[in-house]
């Protein structure tokens, strides 16, 4: 049986009361196996969550260590909050061979996911070029991440175990860049935790964003490794025809202008994604907002 002991301060005048409520039922404190300490602040929840991530054996492994987390409930038309702990630090270990979708020597963004699975907290992981809905008002359903090469899309969320519909938490992102996609040897250059809609925030069109004169040439694949999407502008004089291609998608296409004439257009390019823009005219302006 374990026991509770009450130890005073050692200093100070005042008087620490513990009340009971005025009720005619019987009630249960239950304190969570962590150390902590108590806040009159109510935002604990929103907190930045305590993730670190480290390579070995050319994978890679995720934690989330101790910590509390709101969660929203199930159904949607339930809007009931359920408090969770994490008592002890939980894993998703991403396998030597499985890419998430990333590119060799590109910069990734990897987002760190909480998974409410009827009260155990389970850890999950996608990469941010996928486009998916992370704004935690909704329930997301994960792929086991399988081994070896079987976790290789920037669209599927990943956990240790497959799981269908759960509330979730997002709970921080890493960048990282590797020289071969699928062996993770080198260490994340950032590892950020994150609380409430952070993520959601710091990703947004225009956040902390600058216009800038970029140097790009007709024809050449470039990636969006900025963690959040970016608007490109361009102007190609003398041009017969143009396109661009985003993740292997035509956007657009033009099958030309008059002799002498000029094309001017602008696009989103999302986070983490590929682009190619060809001109066959002379690029004069290229600017992107980043």
């Amino acid at each position: 049986m374990s026991a509770i002991a009450i130890q005073s301060s050692g200093s100070g005048a005042g008087t620490l009361s513990i009340a009971a409520p005025i009720t005619a039922s019987n009630y249960t404190l239950s304190l969570p196996a962590v150390t902590d300490t108590f806040s009159t602040q109510t935002t604990v929840n929103s907190r930045i969550q305590p993730i670190t991530a480290s390579v070995a054996a050319s994978a890679l492994t995720v934690t989330l260590n101790p910590t509390t987390l709101d969660f929203r409930a199930t159904p949607l038309t339930d809007g009931t909050v359920n408090t969770r702990t994490v008592g002890s630090a939980i894993s998703v270990v991403v396998s030597s061979g499985s890419t998430l979708g990333t590119v060799s020597a590109q910069q990734s963004r990897i987002v760190v996911i909480a998974l409410d699975n009827a009260g155990t907290i389970e850890l999950a992981v996608v990469n941010i070029s996928g486009g998916n809905n992370l704004d935690e008002t909704t329930l997301i359903s994960t792929t086991a991440e399988g081994g070896a090469g079987a976790a290789d899309s920037a669209n599927v969320v990943y956990s240790t175990t497959a799981r269908t519909s759960l509330p979730y938490r997002v709970v921080g992102f890493i960048q990282s860049t590797q020289a071969t996609a699928g062996t993770w040897a080198t260490a994340p250059s950032t590892i950020q935790g994150s609380g409430g809609q952070a993520l959601a925030a710091m990703s947004s069109l225009g956040y902390s964003q600058t216009w800038q004169s970029v140097t790009r040439t007709s024809g050449t694949t470039y990636y969006n490794t900025t963690g959040k999407p970016i608007a490109m502008s361009v102007v190609c004089d003398v041009s017969t025809t143009y396109s661009l291609t985003v993740n292997g998608f035509a956007v657009t296409a033009s099958a030309g202008n008059a002799a002498g004439n000029r094309s001017a257009v602008s696009w989103v390019i999302p986070a983490g994604a590929s682009y190619v823009f060809t001109c066959s005219g002379v690029i004069t302006i290229w600017v992107e907002l980043r």
